[in-house]
């Protein structure tokens, strides 16, 4: 008998003597003392592991992947649930698939957080947009962080938008030459849009500029232009409170 046999023969052996044991006792209550007087870390650690197994599977039977990922800076922002069923029905999103927007981004004197916040997303591949004021305009066009929205849009939508689209130069410095360059950087002021009152974009006081722009390397361009393309489709406000 081989070293493993044996072992599984004790182990039968100390089981079948338990559940004798067991049975041997008078009354349930009894029986429920001894069991919880000598197995209780047994039975905690079963129902943490059936409960962690049931916890991954639904986890991941119920898990989206991100289609397009964006973030609200410095903003207050609502209504970005019914905003994003919306969007996931427009550009048409698989069963699977989800649009996601992440709001409470506050700069301030959380800055360092949201920024560790901003570049693990860009570091994992995730963020494809920010909507943001003219604080985080100004904090990431130093950085060079803006796609030029005239290379990306196509015709059509940049020649909807372009009244509306801001250019400013930012000049950065390489960290390898030491030598500075100036970039353009591009976003769309969405105020007079019908997607700042869809989301109930408000900034710090009422005249606060709303922008969103898309990050220099979009992981998914293709519904970031999509993204404008709903947002041409909400359509401009008529009347300077925002209403139709």
């Amino acid at each position: 008998m081989t070293e493993q046999e044996k072992e599984r023969q004790s182990v039968h052996k100390t089981f079948k003597g338990e559940i004798k044991k067991i049975k041997e006792l008078k009354g349930f209550s009894a029986k429920v003392g001894y069991i919880f007087d000598y197995y209780t870390a047994h039975i905690i650690f079963i129902v943490v592991t059936i409960v962690v197994i049931v916890s991954l599977i639904l986890h991941y039977k119920n898990r989206k992947d991100d289609v397009l990922f964006g973030v609200v800076l410095n903003l207050s922002c609502d209504n970005v649930d019914s905003f994003s069923t919306n969007l996931d029905e427009f550009i048409g999103v698989g069963a699977k698939e989800r649009t996601f927007m992440e709001k409470g981004l506050f700069m301030g004197q959380y800055s360092n957080e949201v920024e560790q916040k901003l570049v693990m997303y860009i570091v994992a591949h995730q963020l494809d947009y920010v909507i943001t004021d003219e604080a985080g305009l100004t904090h990431f066009g130093n950085q060079h962080f803006w796609k030029d929205l005239r290379e990306l849009l196509p015709a059509d939508l940049y020649e909807y938008f372009k009244d509306d689209i801001i250019i400013r130069t930012f000049t950065k410095t390489d960290e390898d030459t030491g030598e500075s360059v100036a970039k353009e950087q591009t976003l769309l002021r969405i105020n007079d849009y019908q997607i700042s009152k869809v989301l109930e974009l408000v900034g710090y006081d009422d005249v606060s500029s709303l922008y969103i722009g898309s990050y220099l390397f979009p992981p998914h361009e293709e519904n970031v232009i999509k993204l404008f393309e709903y947002i041409r489709s909400l359509g401009k406000c008529v009347n300077g409170d925002g209403s139709n």
